[in-house]
C-alpha cells in the first residue's frame, strides 16, 4: 500500500534517482545539474508537489511550480513520473487527486501542464482529471 505526502522532506538525490528511473525510457534525459535547474527555473515548490512512497521508496510523483500566468495564481506541472514497474496502478491519478485540495487551501486557481502526445496513456490520465488541450507545441530533437 503506498503513501502520498508532500516532498518537502524529502532530498533532492532521492528526488533525482526517482525522476531519472521514471523517465529512463524516455527519448530525453536530465542529469542531476539540469533537473535541479529546470525546478527552479520553473519555480518548483516541495511541500506543494507530492509523491507516492512505497516503503520510503519514491514511485510517483507530480513537481509542482508555482507563479502567476495571466495574473491568475497558477500550478504548472514541471514533472510527473511513475517508475516503470508501478505503471499502470493509477498512481499518478491519485497523487493529482490528492493534491488538489493543498492547491486550493494555497489559493491555487488555475493547473497548467505539457504532455507529449505521442505518450496516450498520460494524455488518457489527464483528460480522466478534466484537463482539457488548450494548445498544441511542436518539438525537435537533433541527435
Amino acid at each position: 500500500m503506498e503513501t502520498i505526502k508532500p516532498l518537502n522532506n524529502i532530498s533532492f538525490s532521492s528526488i533525482f534517482s526517482a525522476f531519472n528511473k521514471a523517465f529512463e525510457d524516455y527519448e530525453m534525459q536530465l542529469n542531476k545539474n539540469e533537473l535541479h535547474t529546470m525546478l527552479r527555473r520553473r519555480g518548483f515548490v516541495p511541500e506543494l508537489s507530492f509523491g507516492a512512497f512505497e516503503n520510503k521508496k519514491l514511485i510517483a510523483f507530480t513537481f509542482n511550480g508555482i507563479g502567476f500566468y495571466n495574473n491568475i495564481k497558477t500550478a504548472y506541472d514541471t514533472g510527473t513520473g511513475t517508475l516503470k514497474e508501478y505503471r499502470g496502478q493509477g498512481l499518478a491519478t491519485k497523487i493529482f487527486k490528492h493534491s488538489i485540495p493543498f492547491l486550493k487551501k494555497a489559493n491555487v486557481t488555475q493547473y497548467l501542464l505539457e504532455v507529449l502526445q505521442h505518450n496516450p496513456k498520460a494524455v488518457s490520465v489527464y483528460k480522466n482529471l478534466g484537463f482539457e488541450v488548450s494548445r498544441e507545441f511542436n518539438y525537435f530533437s537533433k541527435l
